[in-house]
Parts: structure tokens; sequence; C-alpha cells
């Protein structure tokens, strides 16, 4: 088979809302350059589907039409005296050709006159901006309308309108069933007579996003959470958390409607709202922000000593002017107008009062505008709405149009409570809040790995994505949860009273009881480990055969052959000791700073560092606001890059047209990824 270039390569990642797509692959991996609403319109003829709302319009157009077609459309049954006045016509021309009289020809305009009427048309449009009547074929991930999502995959298709060699990768979601990918690859196949089909998981699309082959995913989408524990590059299904319901981020916009429709929210607003950088969640155990903490006055800094500090010219010595405010110059006032001098000095005087009282009204001012958004009681956030304005056109007919209108809005300390538990839902979820149920699917997932030498690093490789986790402090506030819940806390005061003595047994000296010196001290007596827990020192020394255990006398012979075989460290599998955030790649420069919240979180959480604090209507070509939130299509490029270029189809990477034909649609299981 010939190699594929890479401007050929189509990549196609459905979302619940957004289906990102892109034909070729750039030297340096940027953004998905298309994003199309997952939704389409039923069309007139049933069965068929159309990209946008097309809506029915009755217009008044003027039409010119000759005066006898007019006058005959609006003619009716001829009538009794219309017929004696045919008839006396008749007689006439009839007497005349028998006197034999022939009457000349006149010359006659055989143009016809042309008159101007009115007449209503019926035309179609598109609404781009139109919501009515939408079908979304993907709910929760899962696909609940297969003609719609195909009808979707044609449209994306003939829009990027790529060559007939054309290669396609599709992200599949976790929850996607054998018979999902057979169908799917049955109508890719057909439909587009592609060269080479590869399905690949989303979880392992992100791990070559990030290079790594073992990492916790964690996807948070528009009404799912999908956890995923990906080992060498092989998502583990036992265990795995498939599309958790209440733990997207359309669950945090009910929320925060609950909260605040008493104050006259809509649920736009509450959505925009959950978009702003005013919306945080808080770590756990994080006290709200009251009254008095956005009122607090600014503290003067305090009095330094003289002679110490950048205060030394203001308190000692006669570098300032301040200080000899009182004190008049003889030798101007002989040599000058006293008057004059006098009254400059006064307005010196003013002006620097003026300038003191002035830089302390703005110390306060910067000081109150400073303080961080998670200490303020009150924020506020710009809301946009598009109201209708009717019009007339040139024809003058009546149009409706839409003008943006911008408002501010304050928000109170509801703004940090878009992850707690659900009042209205409190019989499906308990008391249980978002952050708690996948905090727990986290540690069910990484425990239900069979290698128990992987669950360490699973802990400390953790991916937070999806465009559900946009939202401001939420990486943190899920690793604190994680933390305050299944990390175990090493502390140097528990269990000492079940240390043993170090003392060793009094030896039968004549009577005396002091104690023998031991000339290999165990593990718990090592000079080094003061204030460590005894007991994590003797755990970390029990599996050791060389060293000699006192909890384990059967180790104490370092010659012994079996030793060694026996011996077989696994590490903390059982319960975390840390939970880390994988930090993003840093060489793909257009995914760095861009995002508002998912790539740069990760970082803080990564460098432990602690944070400061609508539905796609068309297709875009901006990658603006976009960051690691969307690694799984910046995994997709990598992996189409060493799947269909560089391996070429040498480790089963993708099926290709040939072994379709052979095999069927069932052969995709031997080739996804």
């Amino acid at each position: 088979m010939p190699s594929f270039k890479d401007e050929h390569i189509l990549i196609i990642a459905p979302g619940s809302q957004t289906t990102l797509a892109q034909l070729g692959l750039p030297d340096s991996f940027t953004p998905a350059k298309f994003r199309f609403p997952t939704r389409m319109f039923p069309a007139e003829k049933k069965g068929e589907w159309e990209p946008f709302k097309i809506r029915q319009k009755v217009i008044t157009v003027k039409k010119t039409i000759p005066k006898d077609s007019a006058t005959r459309n609006d003619a009716t049954a001829p009538t009794t005296g219309t017929s004696n006045a045919a008839e006396k016509s008749e007689d006439t021309e009839m007497k005349d050709a028998a006197d034999g009289v022939q009457q000349p020809a006149k010359e006659q305009d055989t143009r016809p006159e042309l008159v101007e009427v009115e007449e209503e048309q019926v035309v179609y449009e598109e609404d781009p901006t139109s919501d009515e009547g939408a079908v979304y074929p993907i709910r929760g991930g899962a696909v609940v309308d297969w003609t719609c999502f195909f009808a979707l995959l044609t449209h994306i298709y003939n829009t990027l309108s790529p060559p007939f060699h054309t290669p396609i990768m599709l992200i599949a979601e976790p929850v996607w069933t054998l018979r999902d990918r057979e169908t799917l690859t049955q109508f890719i196949f057909e439909k587009f007579k592609t060269p080479a089909f590869c399905l690949m998981d989303s979880a392992v699309a992100v791990c070559y996003a990030y290079g790594t082959p073992n990492a916790t995913v964690v996807d948070i989408g528009h009404e799912k959470a999908d956890v995923t524990a990906v080992t060498d590059f092989m998502a583990s299904e036992y265990g795995r958390g498939i599309a958790l319901a209440g733990c997207g981020g359309d669950a945090m916009t009910s929320r925060l409607f609950e909260l605040l429709q008493s104050q006259g929210f809509t649920r736009e607003m509450c959505e925009q709202l959950k978009r702003s950088n005013i919306c945080e969640i808080l770590p756990t155990g994080t006290p709200l922000p009251t009254s008095g903490q956005d009122r607090e006055p600014a503290k003067a800094p305090p009095p330094s000593a003289p002679g110490k500090g950048p205060d030394i010219a203001r308190n000692v010595g006669n570098g300032d002017a301040d200080d000899d405010e009182g004190i008049l110059d003889v030798a101007a006032i002989v040599s000058g107008n006293t008057s004059e001098y006098l009254a400059k000095r006064e307005r010196e005087k003013a002006e620097k009062a003026a300038t003191r009282k002035g830089h302390g009204d703005s110390s306060a001012t910067t000081k109150q505008v400073r303080l961080p958004n998670s200490k303020k009681e009150k924020a506020t956030f710009q809301f946009q709405e598009y109201k209708p304005v009717e019009s007339r056109d040139e024809s003058g007919q009546k149009t409706k149009q839409f003008v943006l209108h911008k408002r501010d809005v304050e928000v109170g300390t509801e703004r940090f409570l878009a992850t707690t538990p659900s009042d209205t839902k409190a019989s499906e979820h308990g008391s249980y809040s978002i952050l708690d149920t996948l905090a727990a699917q986290i540690h069910h997932t990484i425990h239900s790995v069979s290698d128990t030498s992987k669950r360490s690093e699973l802990w400390d490789s953790m991916i937070i994505l999806g465009n559900g986790s946009k939202i401001r402090g939420f990486p943190q506030a899920l690793v604190s949860t994680i933390t305050q819940k299944y990390v175990l806390s090493p502390s140097g005061t528990i269990f000492t009273s079940e240390i043993p003595s170090a003392l060793s047994t009094p030896l039968p000296t004549g009577g005396t009881n002091t104690p023998a010196h031991q000339p290999n001290p165990s593990p718990l007596l090592h000079p080094a480990a003061h204030g460590v827990n005894p007991l994590l020192v003797a755990a970390t020394h029990a599996n050791n055969p060389i060293a000699p255990n006192h909890l384990n006398p059967s180790m104490n012979n370092p010659s012994d052959p079996n030793a060694s075989a026996h011996h077989r460290s696994t590490g903390h599998s059982q319960t975390p000791t840390s939970v880390k955030l994988l930090r993003p790649p840093e060489y793909f420069p257009e995914w760095k700073d861009q995002g508002s919240g998912g790539s740069s979180a990760a970082s803080m959480a990564a460098n432990n560092v602690p944070a400061s604090g609508g539905a796609v209507t068309g297709v875009a070509t901006s990658s603006n606001n976009v960051g690691m939130e969307e690694a799984t299509f910046l995994g997709a490029q990598v992996a189409a890059k060493v799947i269909f270029v560089i391996d070429q189809g040498l480790t089963k990477g993708f099926l290709s047209r040939v072994e379709y034909n052979d095999a069927g649609p069932t052969a995709i299981h031997d080739y996804s990824v």
C-alpha cells in the first residue's frame, strides 16, 4: 500500500455539542480548524437532513405583465347584454360586405400594453443562528439517532471535500459498544470509499497528546464524565467509569440556575456565568468570603526604625523637605519679595497635602481592586444577549433583526457552589457532590487495574480535560477532594505506642539492667530517621531481604538464596500517598498559552502552585480560547502521524480497504487503537 501524505489525512472527533474536524496535518499541530455543531434539522422530505434551519417566508414582489393577461385573469363569465352586442356587430359587418364597399386597413400598434402588479412568492432561507427543531444525534456520548449522525458525517465530509485517497481517523467515545463500532465502520467504507480507517479511543488519544503510556484520564463533557485508566497505551475496560451522569458541565449550569433562579437569573445567564472568570470552584474546606473580607481597609505599612530600611532619608538627616516645613529661608526673604516667597511656600504645602491624600486613596483603591476573586463576596460579569428589532427592507417588507446587548450582572457567593449537591436531585445522588462522585470513581478505576505496580504511577499521572473542566479552580478542587478522602498522610505520631522498645532485653550480667549495645542498628533506629513515622520506615524495609528486620525474623539471613526469589516490591498499591496532575507538553506553542483554564490550571497544579483563586452555531475556523481541555484532538493528530505516515499499518493501527472487503466490519476490533 502506498504511504499516505500529511495533507490528505482527515480527523473527526465527535462530541455531544461540538464536532471537531480537520483535513491535513500541519507542521506544528494546532487546534481543530473546523468546529461543527453536532446537530441536524429535518428536511421537507422524510429521511433527509439539513445542516441549518430552513425557514419559509412569503414576500410580495412587483411584476410587469401585459394588460391583456391581467384583464383575462380578472374577466368573468359573459352576460346576455354582451351576447346581443356581438350579434349586432356581426350583422353590420355582413351588411358592409354585401354592399361591396371595402374599408381601408388601419395601421395598428401590435405591442401589448404593460402593467405592474404585485404578486406573493414563497422563498426559503437558512437561519444559522437558530436552534429550533434541531436534533442532536449524540446524548451523553452515545449515538441515539444513527441517520442523523450519518447525515452529520456526510455534511462534514462534503464541507472539507477531501481527495479520493484520504484515510480517516475517528475518535470513539468510551460508551460506544462493539456493534456501534461495526456500524460506523461499515458506513465509512461504503459511503466515503476511504482506503484506510482508524477508530481510536478518546482516552488513548489523550495519552498520545501528553506523551505518556500510563495515565488516569478524567474527561468532563457536557452531560457526563468518563474516567479511564490507561496502561501501556491500552485502556483498561475493567472498572472504567463510563458516562457518569450528572457530572458534566450541564449539571453545573443546572446547579447555578437552581441557586440563582429566585434572583431573576435565566438558564442562559447561568451558562454565561459558568464560563466567566468569576465562577470558581474552591478547594475542599475553603470558607466562603463574607462581607467583612472584601471591605477590609488597607493597612498602613509598619514604621521602620530610625537608621534602618528604605526610609532612612525620611526619618534621619536633612534629605526630606517635609522636615523643614516650619523653617524659613532667611536668605531668600532678604534677597527677594517676602510676600511672594510666603505665598509660594503655602502653595507647595497645599500641593504636598493633596498629593499625600491622593496616594492614600489610590493605594486603598488598588488594594480593593486587587483582592482575589475567592475573597470577594460579590462580583460582576458581563451578560450578552440578542434582542429582536423589527425593521423594513428596501421593498417595505418587515424583517426581524437581532441587536447585541451587554450589561453587567452582580453575583454573590453562589458562583462558588456550581459543584455542590443539588437540592432537587437529592433522591438520585444523595448528598454527594460532583467532586465526591468523581473522586470515588477515580479511586475505584485505579484500584481495578490488575497490574498493582502501575497504580502508584496512575495516581501521579492524572489528566483532567474536557470543556466541563474549564471552570476556574476545578482541577485543584478535584485533587483536593481526592487528597482529603483517599491519600494516606504519613504522620509521625500515630501508632507510636505499638512500636517495639528501642532497648534490648536485659542480659543476665549479675543483676545489672544495662542495655546491650547493638552493633547494627535496625531501620527503626536509623540516625537519619528522626521525625519520620517509624511504621513507615518499617514498612519500606519489610520487603527488603537484605536489611535485617526484627518484625520478620525469618528474613534476617542475607545469604539465603531463596530470599531474593520471594522478594517483590509492589509499592503503595492499596492506598495512594500522593496525587499529581500531569504537566501538559510544552513543545506545542499553539496549545500552550490558550484556553480559559485547562492547560494553565494543570500547569499550576503540576507545579504545586495554588490558583489565584453557547452552543456553537456554525463552522468556526478560529482557535481562540482553546487549550489542553481539547487535548483529545491533539493526540489524534499525533497518532495519525504515527499510524498513517510513519507506521503505515505495520502494527495494525488502521483497517485497510482490502482487509475490510475480506473480513467485513467486524475486523475493526482487531485494528482499533
